[in-house]
């Protein structure tokens, strides 16, 4: 302990705060302090002068330590250390509560394709049922589980798939199939003078040719052809195909029996070899899915330039007969081709069996309902369709004219004299 007597002092600014050495209470400013001359430790006045010198490690360091402090003596009696619970460390935490996921976002990309696949509905979809397809193709890519709309990136795919396809059989049926030639009526006049000095057999069947247009509704129209049966009181009765004037016509197996809806058929109107335009009403469809039917029509202007066809029921057709068709292909109206019977075939319709001619006279879309004749000039079938010209070449079909006289009601049967016969 250093042995120097201490420096007494007032604490000021730099004693304030500082801790004693011997009891290491803190110093308050303007209190007696004695400052040790050896080593500069801050004490208590009191603490110097109670322990008889300086308290500091240094001094102890050095020899000069003050006395020893008294220390207050600690007694543990045996009860209260049998009392005391042994120390056990706190469990260790093994678990931890999941923090709270952030909220799902939804996938932009997949709202998007879904609303581009629904606008190709009523929208060309064969352009916006690709691209909803694409976007939607990029959003599954593009999705992870954090995000929501997977189920509308698959309607999205799936939906432009459906506009795609939908739309693509719709432009076929729309610009193709055999009643398809989208031509106007008022495009199609003939140079009466080239019906001028006719024979009397090919005059005839140019005469009693119509060239009908069906409008199906939604932008679908078709041209096809009709042969004229009867004049009666100002009206004339045509015979022509069932798919001509019924777009729901199919000639598949299951639609044989279907019965026809008359008041769901198309809006025609009928022009004459006089070039006059009139409404069509569809009186009649043949039963057992076979495909002929009668329009009836006013006779409107020059009726006396219409005539009937002529027909014989009682002649049969025979392989390599000379024939001749006339209608109005792609509508090309009162249109003469000629060829020769290849065969005669048969068909069953809903166990119903009939004849059809097979000819090499060229038949087109729009010759449809027109009239094939023998080299007489008399209707002996009526064409219905022809082979895939991309394939194929002289292959034309004609419904013998025998099935119409066996199929039509009595308020259309046919009559005959002489041989030769026409609706009444």
């Amino acid at each position: 302990m250093s042995t120097s007597a201490p420096r007494i002092v007032f604490a000021g600014s730099r004693e304030a705060g500082a801790l004693c050495a011997h009891c290491g209470g803190e110093l308050r400013a303007g209190e007696d302090a004695a400052l040790c001359t050896d080593c500069g430790a801050v004490h208590h006045r009191a603490c110097w002068e109670r322990q008889g010198g300086c308290g500091s490690y240094e001094c102890a360091r050095t020899g000069h330590y003050a006395a020893p402090r008294s220390l207050e003596k600690l007694t543990i009696s045996r009860s209260e250390l049998e009392a005391v619970e042994p120390w056990s460390p706190p469990p260790r935490v093994t678990s931890y509560e999941p923090l709270p996921e952030p909220p799902r976002t939804w996938n932009r990309v997949a709202i998007w394709a879904l609303v581009i696949a629904v606008l190709g509905i009523p929208l060309f979809g064969l352009i916006t049922g690709l691209v909803a397809i694409v976007v939607a193709c990029v959003a599954l890519v593009g999705h992870t589980s954090r995000r929501k709309g997977l189920s509308l990136a698959v309607a999205a795919m799936l939906l432009g798939l459906v506009d795609v396809i939908g739309w693509s059989i719709g432009l076929a049926q729309y610009y193709g199939g055999e009643a398809g030639a989208m031509v106007s009526l008022d495009d199609l006049r003939i140079d009466p003078k080239s019906l001028d000095d006719l024979p009397d057999r090919l005059s005839r069947a140019m005469r009693a040719n119509v060239l009908i247009e069906s409008n199906f509704g939604l932008g679908r129209r078709g041209i096809g052809s009709g042969v004229i049966l009867k004049v009666q009181d100002g009206s004339a009765y045509v015979v022509t195909n069932r798919h001509v004037v019924d777009h729901s016509f199919s000639e598949g197996p299951g639609d044989a029996a279907a019965p026809a809806d008359l008041n769901n058929m198309a809006t025609l109107n009928v022009l004459t070899v006089a070039q006059t335009r009139s409404p069509g009403v569809v009186e009649w469809v043949a039963p057992h899915g076979v495909d002929l039917a009668i329009v009836s029509m006013p006779l409107l202007g020059s009726a006396q330039k219409v005539r009937e066809a002529w027909w014989d029921a009682k002649k049969t057709p025979h392989i390599g007969d000379q024939v001749f068709a006339v209608g109005n292909p792609h509508g090309l109206g009162w249109t003469h081709s000629a060829g020769s019977i290849s065969q005669i075939r048969d068909r069953t319709k809903d166990n119903y069996e009939f004849r059809v001619l097979q000819t090499t006279a060229a038949i087109n879309p729009g010759n449809s309902g027109g009239g094939l004749y023998d080299a007489d000039g008399r209707l002996i079938g009526i064409n219905t369709m022809t082979g895939d010209k991309r394939v194929a070449e002289g292959l034309s079909f004609s419904i013998a004219f025998p099935t119409l006289l066996d199929l039509i009601p009595g308020k259309f049967k046919v009559e005959a004299a002489n041989g030769e016969g026409h609706a009444p």
